[in-house]
């Protein structure tokens, strides 16, 4: 099963909704919630009145009598009841428009939906990254990833709310599957801004694995955001890459900081349950379909190495790459 969140504009065609393609819209602040299906990006119909998210009364309801985040977070029920098998929560990075979206879904289901690993579903937040086909954005991509982070802080907040509310309030059995988030490049400071905007941390992943995070490395440090990020998982692991070329050409001509996924953190004192895992002397594959060979910026799903390493640590196993 394959959903999505977004914060993207949607324009609305004949008497169809759509998201905005052109990739020209800035963050906003409503959250819409879809499915990827026969690829395609199909949102679910807006709630109409309060009555239609209060996420109660909703177990013996199909999710297509349900609109918005209710019919979401049916579907996702059902999903890990019926299907079992865990899910998979990505945040991509920026340079991404809506074919880069449908691409994640597919590279995500091919490496991790597979036997030996606990994924069965894809949930990604697509923010609105612009497409690679318009020049000089980072800055106005890093504009759209903090304030998708204040966005995204609210679905964080509505998922305590549907837990509260179906498993608690109506008494349905917890499906007893986890769901692991993964976010890549400037992903990352997407995530950094939800947890600045997050009034209460709970627990709600298992794993959190961060790749090639464009995101200072200091950012672990005490009083800095990621000091918490272990409040809402069970365990963070931080994968870098000392040869990162996306990082390395960014740091001299956008931003100007040591990254953390170049460099891991810049102090590992003192963070249980927090792992920097060192990726340098893997390789991407070398394969001309996906055309980023030895830039060492993609390999959660460009190197078999890491992949495999990833899906160890989604298995609760250590990694094979740990800094000790």
């Amino acid at each position: 099963m394959n959903l999505f969140i977004t914060n993207r504009e949607i324009v609305t065609v004949g008497t169809s909704e759509m998201i905005r393609s052109d990739g020209k819209e800035h963050a906003g602040d409503n959250l819409r919630f879809g499915e990827y299906l026969d690829g395609k990006l199909i949102l679910f119909p807006e709630p109409e009145n309060e009555m239609e998210i209060s996420y109660v009364g909703i177990k013996k309801l199909q999710p297509t009598d349900l609109k918005g985040s209710s019919r979401f977070f049916k579907q996702l029920y059902d999903g890990l009841t019926t299907n079992k098998g865990d899910v998979l929560f990505f945040i991509h990075g920026f340079n991404t428009d809506l074919n880069d979206v449908k691409d994640c879904f597919d590279r995500l289901n091919k490496r991790y939906v597979i036997d030996g690993s606990p994924i069965k579903h894809i949930v990604i937040f697509t923010w609105p990254s612009k497409s690679p086909d318009i020049p000089l954005h980072y800055r106005d991509d890093q504009y759209d990833a903090q304030r998708s982070g204040i966005t995204l802080a609210r679905c964080f907040e509505k998922v305590v709310i549907f837990f509260n509310r179906f498993l608690k309030q109506d008494e349905n059995a917890p499906c007893q599957r986890h769901i692991h988030l993964m976010a890549h490049s400037m992903g990352n400071q997407v995530l950094e801004f939800m947890l600045l905007s997050l009034p209460h941390k709970y627990e709600l992943f298992r794993e959190i694995i961060l790749v090639a995070a464009d995101v200072e490395y200091t950012i672990f440090d005490p009083h800095e955001p990621f000091e918490k990020l272990i409040d809402i998982g069970y365990r963070v692991h931080i994968y870098f890459h000392e040869h990162d070329v996306v990082l390395d050409i960014s740091k001299y001509t956008k931003n100007f900081n040591n990254r953390l996924g170049r460099y891991g953190r810049k102090s590992t004192d003192n963070m249980k349950d927090v792992f920097d895992i060192d990726v340098t002397h893997t390789k991407d594959d070398f394969d001309q379909s996906i055309g980023i060979n030895e830039l060492n910026h993609w390999y959660y799903y460009s190197s078999t190495d890491v992949v495999k390493d990833i899906i160890r640590v989604l298995n609760g196993k250590d990694s094979k790459y740990i800094v000790k």
